[in-house]
């Protein structure tokens, strides 16, 4: 099990924060600095004064203190992924479990998931295991059973990953909605930093804000608005960087119905209904009709509705 400074340390991290940053008069970047190499001990007190720095609960801290994948060793058979086409293979492996869960076909997604799970125990490489991990979320989102532990070892393979490319997004997309707050929080610093700092990857596939709007609607969805605002500020800072090598206007239209799903749920309805509706106008005609009817359906659940709780926006685009 990690020590409870190494926990800390990867909380820290993930909030973007120097040692220099978090230090105050209880605690001195020297104490920081060995605490999280396991060379000190800390009170409840001094821990709980920190993590309340960090806009960490008590219980985030310490379910990844306890996650039981958090720190069991890495398959050998994990290490695939140098093979050129993992990312193909997987992507069809989720794409054949979702198509199955849209179109209803919860018979044949049952008979897939025995096929998923056997393949995953002869072979348990990183795409068996994260497929049969999906498909299980597929059929809990369908018979309204716990989630909670379809993400866990998606959220082991991320943390023990330090080179992300377009793969751990597209498992940071996938699982997003079975992870925990603090997990999709440091996640998603994560991969805006990752990406942000590559440009190849962040011009395929509109990788670099599809998983900001995702992230965004999750956290929409826990009513947890600051770290929405957040991730709104990320994709605006991401969009003002683009150049004539990428086509943002989509984005641009992402970006603003988003504001006004924010300002509906915070503080002003009636505004963030006509945002949300000007949008959505600029998507009708600007011909783009695929994301028009998405956000139009969205836009009325939203206003029409007291909170967002109930609602998956797993088919959210930019």
């Amino acid at each position: 099990m990690a020590t409870y400074g190494e926990t800390f340390h990867q909380l820290r991290v993930g909030k973007g924060l120097t040692l220099k940053e978090l230090a105050d008069e209880q605690a001195s970047v020297s104490f920081l600095s060995k605490f999280e190499q396991g060379q000190s001990k800390i009170s409840v007190d001094r821990l709980m004064h920190l993590l309340k720095k960090m806009n960490v609960t008590a219980d985030e801290y310490f379910f990844l203190q306890h996650d039981r994948y958090l720190n069991s060793p890495m398959p050998v058979e994990w290490r695939e992924m140098g093979a050129a086409n993992a990312l193909t293979d997987l992507t069809n492996i989720f794409l054949i479990s979702s198509g199955l869960a849209i179109r209803h076909q919860w018979k044949k997604l049952y008979a897939r998931l025995d096929v998923l799970k056997e393949n995953a125990k002869k072979s348990p490489t990183v795409n068996n295991v994260l497929g049969y991990d999906y498909g299980r979320m597929m059929l809990a989102n369908h018979t309204g059973k716990s989630i909670e532990h379809s993400s866990d070892y998606a959220v082991k393979y991320l943390k023990q990953i330090d080179d992300w490319g377009i793969y751990e997004i597209l498992v940071l997309e996938s699982f997003l909605t079975a992870m925990p707050l603090a997990d999709v929080e440091l996640f998603t610093n994560i991969a805006e930093r990752k990406l942000t700092a590559n440009e190849s990857i962040m011009y395929v596939a509109g990788m670099h804000r599809g998983f900001l709007v995702s992230s965004f609607s999750y956290f929409m969805s826990l009513d947890q608005f600051a770290l929405a605002n957040e991730t709104l500020s990320k994709m605006k800072a991401l969009h003002k960087k683009r150049d004539g090598r990428d086509l943002t206007a989509n984005f641009a239209m992402t970006i603003l119905w988003c504001e006004g799903w924010l300002k509906n749920r915070v503080d002003n309805k009636a505004l963030g209904k006509s945002k949300m509706n000007d949008a959505t106008t600029m998507m009708r005609l600007c011909k783009e009709d695929h994301m028009f009817r998405i956000y139009d359906d969205f836009t009325a659940e939203i206003v029409s509705a007291p909170n967002d709780h109930d609602f998956h926006y797993g088919t959210v685009i930019s």
